[in-house]
């Protein structure tokens, strides 16, 4: 008898349990999203159509929702993570940007490539300030410190409704950014989402949103096998905006939204969610970006943030680090289609930093896109020029698999207007390679390197010859010597991919410097302030008729 009035009380347990897992509330939600916000505090110009206004910017953009908001049932603003990149990242390690987002009355944020940048103390530095719950439910540490600033999940209460979230960051976003020791992220999104669902309806949400920081096809894949998540925001390919969801069935045929709301806050999304029986009701939601204007009135608490460190980040750019002798040309169509003065210059500066015998960046590494005038050489057009403060790492490679990423290398050099050119059988030519300690000799009507899925299907025939200074003179390249090789965390971690795949193999060192550390060390201390940086045959080019071509 007592035993099965035991197990009469234990059934009643699980069917409460069930009853409670199971209920969820009717009713609405309005969801304001901020996408990858980028640090941009401020509205800027876009830097390929300089006519238009001054968008974006998390002042204007909490502006727009404070004034929207009146008029929404159960608000709630979060942010998709990557909310923080580039020179305001670097020199204030994310203080501004936590406090800022907090200002801004954001409930919840999450993790993206770009917190990664600067390593694992740097995005420390900055949890430390923030007092938003940051979600992360796939990412693997055993760093007591990073764990305790991180959530797996959070329910948060918007009005009468609990909206439930949690975070996943796709582990191919780590080839993009020096990837921290000791933190990984586990790439089996199905169990890691279910565990996920499953915990935040036992603690009662009615709705169910998932920061992504995944690839598209990765949101999409996900939205079909898993069931339960309502709404998938940030999921949308870097320069994309929509003005319509992704809706997918998940596997019990119940609608997830995938939504995504642009680059900077230059728009805010704004999706009115309704709930019916614990599902989304597809056909009374409404999904609407707002597009975030530079005359839009900016919230004072934000603004009052955003003014005081862009007054201290002016100050600190201000600093002149030297001078160069002729204008400096960062054009892409300059460092994309050969040897560039400005590439030889970084990574000469680059050797020497780090006592390599040769030096390799991408050209994409190096930005600006301009020509800057001869004359001063300050800290803000050095962080325009080598906006990502990448990690130098030293790399041993045979004199075979240094000639290995050379051919690779000349796949994205096209020979003239017949050149059947495609990027997606071809090198992108932000992967060309600036050299140093190297003369490189290549010709343009021999076959390029072929690629598929971002890996060498089969390499070229173009590098004819290949040099390497030693003690003073130039000798050629030995498939039997080995080379130190200075180069960046990102082609350390393939560029982008597997397009460099010998170097994510071979032996390194990562070293304490930034690429930028080593340019205005190497103008100022071993070029005592004044440079002039020319072309000098380290890349010549044979095969090729008429003009550079982009």
């Amino acid at each position: 008898m007592k035993k099965r009035l035991l197990r009469r009380l234990a059934l009643s347990i699980c069917l409460l349990m069930a009853t409670c897992v199971a209920y969820a509330r009717d009713g609405e939600v309005t969801l304001y999203t901020l996408n990858h916000l980028q640090s941009h505090l401020l509205p800027v110009k876009s830097t390929a159509k300089r006519s238009l206004p001054a968008m974006g910017g998390l002042c204007a953009a909490t502006g727009i929702v404070n004034a929207d908001m009146k008029k929404s049932v159960n608000p709630i603003f979060v942010a998709t993570g990557e909310a923080v990149a580039g020179t305001m990242w670097r020199y204030f390690k994310g203080r501004p940007e936590m406090i800022a987002l907090e200002r801004a009355g954001i409930a919840v944020n999450s993790l993206g490539k770009h917190e990664f940048d600067y390593g694992l103390e740097h995005l420390k530095a900055a949890l430390s300030v923030s007092r938003v719950p940051v979600v992360i439910s796939n990412l693997v540490t055993q760093d007591p410190e990073l764990l305790s600033s991180l959530q797996k999940n959070v329910v948060l209460q918007a009005g009468d409704m609990k909206v439930g979230f949690f975070g996943l960051l796709s582990p191919a976003v780590m080839r993009l950014t020096n990837r921290p020791e000791g933190v990984s992220f586990d790439p089996d999104f199905n169990t890691v989402a279910r565990e996920m669902v499953d915990d935040l309806r036992r603690k009662g949400a009615d709705v169910i949103v998932l920061l992504s920081g995944l690839y598209e096809n990765e949101s999409v894949a996900l939205a079909r096998s898993v069931a339960g998540i309502h709404v998938i925001t940030g999921c949308g390919a870097p320069l994309k905006q929509t003005d319509e969801p992704i809706l997918i069935k998940d596997p019990e045929g119940d609608p997830t939204l995938l939504i995504w709301s642009g680059l900077g806050g230059q728009f805010v999304g704004r999706l009115g969610i309704r709930m019916k029986g614990g599902r989304l009701d597809a056909r009374g939601t409404s999904w609407t970006l707002l597009p975030v204007l530079g005359r839009a009135i900016s919230d004072p608490g934000v603004l009052e943030i955003a003014l005081e460190y862009e007054n201290k980040l002016a100050s600190a750019l201000s600093h002149v680090l030297g001078s160069f002798e002729h204008p400096l040309d960062t054009r892409s169509k300059t460092l994309r289609t050969g040897e560039a003065p400005i590439g030889n210059f970084i990574t000469d500066s680059m050797r020497f930093k780090a006592s390599a015998d040769v030096a390799l960046i991408n050209s994409g590494g190096i930005r600006g896109d301009a020509i800057y005038p001869a004359g001063e050489f300050s800290e803000r057009t050095l962080a325009d020029i080598l906006p990502f403060g990448d990690r130098i790492f030293v790399l041993t490679l045979t004199g075979k698999e240094l000639r290995w990423v050379l051919e690779v290398s000349a796949s994205a050099l096209i020979a003239d207007e017949t050149d059947d050119y495609n990027p997606m059988r071809r090198l992108h030519n932000g992967s060309f390679l600036q050299v140093s300690g190297l003369k490189a000799v290549y010709d343009l009507s021999a076959p390029p390197t072929i690629m598929k899925d971002d890996r060498v299907l089969t390499l070229g025939s173009r590098l004819k010859s290949l040099l390497v200074l030693k003690d003073g003179g130039w000798e050629e390249v030995m498939d039997e010597g080995t080379y130190t090789v200075a180069t960046t965390g990102w082609m350390v971690n393939g560029g982008d991919g597997e397009k460099y795949e010998v170097l994510r193999s071979a032996p390194r060192v990562e070293t304490p410097y930034l690429d930028t550390d080593a340019f205005a060390e190497y103008l100022a201390v071993d070029c005592q302030g004044r440079a002039d940086p020319r072309e000098e045959g380290r890349i010549t080019l044979t095969g090729r008729k008429g003009e550079r071509t982009l």
